[in-house]
C-alpha cells in the first residue's frame, strides 16, 4: 500500500545505488511469516526500481501456478528480461544459442547463466537488480539451494548485479544463507522486526476499514477505537489478517456485529489469530454434517488441483461430485478467502498461501485422500466423456492447424473437466501410496481394457499436448511397480490393470515415435497410416494393436490426390504408423 514501508524502501534503494568501496553485499534476503507483507514489499521494490531503470527482472513464485512453482523456469525468465534491457548480454545469449541451437529451458543448466555473465564484454553503467518473491513457494527443499548458489555466485561475480529474495524462513533457505562461505556477501532482514511495521499496519487498517465504512454507509470513525485496537492486537503484524477481515466485512449485512464476532477469542500470538479468523469465516458458511462433507470434497479438489491449474466452478463441481449451485454459493460467500481469477478462465484460487495451509490443517481435508478421489474422478470422466472423433471433424485430410474453428470445437465438445482429466489423471492416481482402494483398480481396468486410451490420444492431439502421453503412462507403470505390495500381486484387479497398461504404453510408443514425418501424430486428429511392408496389412489384424480393431475404415482421399505420402491410409483415431517389425 502507498505510504507504508517507506523507510525500508529507501534503505533498499540506497543499497542498490551504493557505489562505496567497502564490502560487497550483493544479495539481500527478506523473510517473515505468512501474511506479513513480503509480496507487497516485493511489488513496491519492483515499482521503485523500474522507475529508476534498475530492474533487471522479477519472478513472483506461486505454489498454485504450474509455471510459477517450477524452479527451472526462473533463470530462463530472468535471462530473457536482462537480454531485453542490456544489448551486450543479449548478444552473448544469441551467440550461445547459435552455437547450441538445441538448448531449451528444460535442458539448460542453471550454471549457463554464470557463463553468460563471464562472457560479457562490458558491464552496465549502473547496478541492475533481480527480484525473486516467495521463493519458498517454488520447487522443493532439495532444489532451492542449488538455485540460490548460482544466484549468489553470479552476484559475487558481477559487482553490477544485485539480487533480492523474499521468502518464509524455511529451513533449507535459512541453512543456505547460514552456511555461505562468504558471509559478508549478503544481507538479511527479518520483517517481523521492522520498527515501522506497527505504524504501517495501523495505516493500512485505517485505510481498509475506512473503505468498509464508506461502502456500508457507516460512521466516518467506524469502528470504535476499542474495536480498532483489538484488530491491531489480533493482527499481530500480519497485513493479511486485516485484508481478510476487511473483505469479509464488505459482504456483511451487519459489519459491526461481524467484527465483534470475528474478534472473539483469546489473545493468541503467531498465526493462531489468523487461523481463528479463517475459522469464523468458514463456520458461518457451512451447514450440517452432510453439507460439511461436500464442502471438504470441494476444498480437496481446490487444493489438489492447485499445483497444476485453477479450475472453474463447474469443473470443481464435476470432479468433486458436488452440486454446482453449492460450489458457486461457497465461492461467493467465501470471497474473503477465495477468488475467481479472470486471467485463468475464472479459475478459483485462494487469496493467500496461508489459506491453503489452513484448509489442509484445520478443515480436516486430507490431500492424499483428495488425490485418490481426483484420480478416480478423472478416470471416470474420461470413460464417460471420451469418444471417437470427439470434435466431429469432417475431413481426415486436414491437419489440426488448418481447422479454423478447432478452438470452438474443443470448447463445445471437450469439457474443461475432460481436458483437465486428460492432462493430469496419472498425476493424481500416482500421488498417493494408497494401493488398497479397489475403485482405483476398477477405474484403471475399465479405462485400459477398452478403446479409451486411443480416444484419450485423440484428445491430446486436438489439444496439442501429445508429448505428455508417454510420460503419463510411464508414471503409472512406475507407480504400480513401487507401491504394489505382495498382497496385491495376486489380486485379479491389479493383474488386469498391469496387463492392460503395458500394451497401451507399447502402442503409444508405436503411435508417437513411429509417426510419419509428413503428418505426425500431433498434427492431425483423424488420420491413420498403415505401413506398406505387408500389402495385406489393412485387412490383417495380426499387425494391429488390439485397441485399433474396428476403428479402421477406408479413407475418402482419392487416388493421386492425397498429400500424405506413399502409404495406404485409412480413417481412424489419429496419425499412426504401425510397424510390422
Amino acid at each position: 500500500m502507498e505510504g507504508t514501508r517507506q523507510s525500508l524502501l529507501k534503505q533498499i534503494v540506497d543499497w542498490v545505488t551504493s557505489t562505496s568501496g567497502g564490502p560487497q553485499h550483493n544479495t539481500y534476503w527478506f523473510y517473515g511469516s505468512p501474511g506479513i507483507g513480503k509480496s507487497s514489499l516485493a511489488h513496491s521494490i519492483c515499482a521503485k526500481l523500474h522507475d529508476q531503470k534498475r530492474l533487471a527482472g522479477a519472478f513472483f513464485c506461486r505454489r498454485d501456478d504450474e509455471k510459477l512453482s517450477v524452479l527451472r523456469n526462473i533463470f530462463p525468465n530472468l535471462i530473457n528480461k536482462l537480454a531485453g534491457i542490456f544489448s551486450p548480454f543479449r548478444s552473448v545469449v544469441a551467440n550461445h544459442l547459435r552455437n547450441d541451437p538445441n538448448l531449451t529451458p528444460e535442458s539448460m543448466r542453471d550454471t549457463v547463466f554464470l557463463d553468460f555473465i563471464r562472457a560479457l564484454p562490458r558491464h552496465p553503467k549502473h547496478s541492475l537488480v533481480f527480484v525473486i518473491d516467495a521463493l519458498d513457494e517454488c520447487g522443493d527443499a532439495k532444489g532451492r539451494p542449488g538455485l540460490l548458489k548460482v544466484l549468489t555466485e553470479a552476484a559475487a561475480l558481477a559487482p553490477w548485479l544485485k539480487v533480492i529474495i523474499t521468502s518464509r524462513p524455511e529451513v533449507d533457505i535459512e541453512r543456505f544463507f547460514d552456511t555461505l562461505h562468504i558471509q559478508s556477501s549478503h544481507l538479511r532482514y527479518d520483517l517481523a522486526r521492522d520498527e515501522e511495521a506497527p505504524s504501517d499496519l495501523e495505516t493500512f487498517a485505517r485505510s481498509r476499514l475506512g473503505a468498509v465504512a464508506l461502502a456500508r454507509h457507516l460512521q466516518p470513525l467506524w469502528p470504535a477505537e476499542s474495536l480498532f485496537n483489538e484488530v491491531l492486537s489480533q493482527a499481530a503484524g500480519l497485513f493479511i489478517f486485516v485484508e481478510t477481515l476487511a473483505l469479509s466485512l464488505e459482504r456483511s449485512s451487519d459489519p459491526t456485529e461481524l467484527l465483534k464476532a470475528a474478534l472473539q477469542g483469546s489473545a493468541d500470538t503467531g498465526l493462531k489469530p489468523l487461523y481463528s479468523l479463517y475459522t469464523s469465516i468458514v463456520n458461518r458458511r457451512r451447514g450440517d454434517s452432510k453439507i460439511n462433507d461436500k464442502f471438504r470434497l470441494m476444498i480437496g479438489v481446490l487444493l489438489a488441483t492447485a499445483p497444476y491449474r485453477p479450475l472453474c466452478d463447474k469443473t470443481i463441481a464435476t470432479l468433486a461430485g458436488v452440486e454446482l449451485s453449492l460450489v458457486q454459493t461457497w465461492v461467493d460467500d467465501l470471497s474473503s478467502l477465495l477468488y475467481r481469477d479472470e486471467g485463468a478462465n475464472r479459475g478459483i484460487r485462494v487469496r493467500h498461501l496461508s489459506i491453503s495451509d489452513f484448509f489442509s490443517n484445520h478443515c480436516d481435508v486430507s490431500l492424499e485422500d483428495a488425490n485418490v478421489r481426483l484420480g478416480i474422478a478423472s478416470l471416470e470422466t474420461m470413460t464417460n466423456q471420451l469418444s471417437f472423433n470427439i470434435c466431429q471433424l469432417e475431413d481426415s485430410r486436414v491437419a489440426n492447424a488448418d481447422i479454423k474453428d478447432l478452438p470452438f470445437r474443443i470448447k463445445e465438445n471437450i469439457s474443461d473437466a475432460l481436458q483437465y482429466s486428460s492432462l493430469y489423471w496419472s498425476n493424481h492416481v500416482c500421488c498417493t501410496s494408497d494401493n488398497g482402494n479397489e475403485r482405483v483398480w476398477g477405474c484403471l481396468r475399465e479405462f485400459f481394457e477398452g478403446l479409451y486410451p486411443l480416444f484419450w490420444v485423440e484428445v491430446l492431439s486436438i489439444m496439442g499436448v501429445v508429448p505428455i502421453g508417454a510420460p503419463s503412462l510411464r508414471r503409472l507403470v512406475c507407480w504400480l511397480q513401487v507401491i504394489t505390495t505382495p498382497v496385491f500381486h495376486h489380486n485379479i484387479i491389479l493383474t488386469c490393470c498391469r496387463t492392460a497398461i503395458r500394451p497401451s504404453l507399447t502402442e503409444f510408443k508405436t503411435l508417437f515415435v513411429s509417426s510419419s514425418p509428413s503428418t505426425r501424430l500431433s498434427l492431425s486428429a483423424l488420420h491413420t497410416f498403415i505401413s506398406r511392408h505387408d500389402p495385406s496389412c489393412p485387412h490383417n489384424h495380426y499387425h494391429l494393436p488390439s485397441s485399433l480393431r474396428g476403428l479402421l475404415k477406408p479413407s475418402r482421399c482419392k487416388p493421386g490426390s492425397c498429400r500424405h505420402g506413399q502409404h495406404h491410409h485409412w480413417n481412424g483415431l489419429d496419425t499412426i504408423v504401425l510397424s510390422t517389425a
